[in-house]
């Protein structure tokens, strides 16, 4: 199952400028530092040589390889792509990180060296010299953050903390300056939902609010990811079961539930925020919600409804309603992306009026009979989108507003990965 992550606010576009000024809490957990860090670990290359004259031309397969699994794509900014994929060398399997200057068309790998058999869980780029990769070892469980502050060039690893290999367990990181940042560590066996705190880079963590009451902590409502807003507002929400939307003002130690009149039994995502506006994704079954607040959150109206015609069951068995909804992409105040299955294959939606309108812009990629995965749309505007359709790994991109599309190879991105 692949996982889309937001980069920082420089090139970040899931959630649009995300930071916070908010110290953390509590005391240093050793189990999750490390006295220093590793060796530092040099690249193939980097955010500032990814141009496509440094990146080489690659070769176009038709296939991608099966043993080659696409983890996390994230389109970070104009004509800036990262790529994670399980790549396989010798028959071990290993993380990998690759980076595209032009929309796709080249890559180069600019990870660290991973050890075997790992995975990614997330990767946050503040900016084009600060980024964070967290890597998870599926053999020993333990988990290490590579922080990159040189574009990519070296990575230093530190200690992070490790979790099961259920299904939707993951160390997800997000950083508001190069040294202030978050993780939050969920455990689907557990289940755990765990909010840390850093001030340092990544190279310590303070726990700061937990789902469960024995851990002391300040408690958080609910499982699911956060953001943070520079001014030092967070929001909690984008889980698979997350029921409501929460705020805090005090870096996560407290959280209120935020005004949002939906349906009963709907799924909250993460808001985007512009300033003081918020549009707030809110999925009901297969429909999709959109909410916005002009007042930094005070207030919330309905601004949008999308229900695509045409669902049916993706297992036997099963209703239509139990189709995964829509996911959806808003890179602006006016503009979203939102990609769904229906009728067997992936259909793609747009609006540039704040969802007033919603134009179905392409259904011609088939999605494996049986699959109960949504596709996946990252966009940094009108015009550039990419979308990674379910259960087949394979990676569309788009600049000219979904008019045409053109179909990544992630063979060859697997292979730069390889290295």
């Amino acid at each position: 199952m692949a996982t889309v992550v937001a980069t920082g606010a420089g090139i970040g576009l899931m959630a649009g400028a995300c930071a916070a000024t908010q110290s953390s809490t509590g005391e240093p957990l050793a189990s999750a530092a490390a006295t220093s860090s590793a060796s530092v670990t040099p690249s193939a290359s980097s955010l500032a040589s990814a141009t496509p004259s440094s990146a080489g031309s690659a070769s176009r397969s038709p296939a991608i390889s099966l043993a080659d699994y696409v983890d996390l794509m994230d389109l970070a900014g104009p004509g800036l792509g990262l790529v994670a994929v399980e790549a396989v060398t010798r028959g071990s399997v290993h993380a990998g990180l690759v980076v595209s200057a032009d929309y796709g068309r080249t890559f180069a790998a600019i990870g660290p060296a991973t050890p075997t058999p790992t995975i990614v869980d997330s990767v946050f780029f503040l900016n084009r010299s600060d980024g964070w990769l967290a890597v998870f070892n599926t053999g020993s469980t333990a988990e290490t953050l590579y922080r990159t502050t040189d574009g990519a060039r070296t990575w230093q690893a530190f200690a992070a903390f490790g979790h099961g290999i259920a299904a939707g367990s993951a160390d997800t990181v997000q950083f508001v300056t190069p040294e202030r940042g978050w993780l939050v560590l969920v455990d689907s066996a557990g289940p755990v939902d765990r909010l840390y705190a850093t001030t340092d880079g990544g190279a310590r963590w303070r726990l700061v609010a937990s789902a469960e009451p024995e851990t002391g902590s300040s408690h958080l409502p609910e499982g699911g990811q956060v953001l943070f807003e520079p001014d030092g507002t967070g929001w909690l929400g984008g889980g698979p079961y997350s029921t409501s939307l929460f705020r805090t003002a005090d870096g996560g130690r407290t959280w209120r539930r935020a005004a949002i009149r939906a349906p009963s039994g709907s799924i909250f995502g993460l808001p985007a925020v512009f300033g003081p506006t918020l549009i707030e994704p809110v999925t009901a079954g297969p429909t999709l919600l959109l909410y916005r607040s002009t007042d930094a959150g005070q207030r919330w109206s309905k601004l949008s409804e999308l229900a695509p015609a045409g669902a049916r069951e993706c297992e036997p068995g099963l209703s239509p309603a139990s189709l995964p909804p829509p996911t959806v992409s808003l890179p602006a105040p006016a503009v979203g992306w939102a990609a769904a299955v229906r009728s067997g294959r992936t259909v793609i939606y747009r609006t540039t009026d704040g969802g007033q309108l919603w134009d179905k812009i392409a259904m011609s990629w088939p999605v494996p009979s049986g699959t109960c995965e949504a596709p996946v749309v990252q966009a940094i505007g009108a015009s550039h989108a990419w979308v990674l359709t379910p259960g087949t790994d394979h990676i569309y991109a788009t600049s000219d507003g979904g008019a045409s599309w053109q179909r990544i190879d992630t063979t060859a991105v697997a292979a730069d990965a390889r290295g």
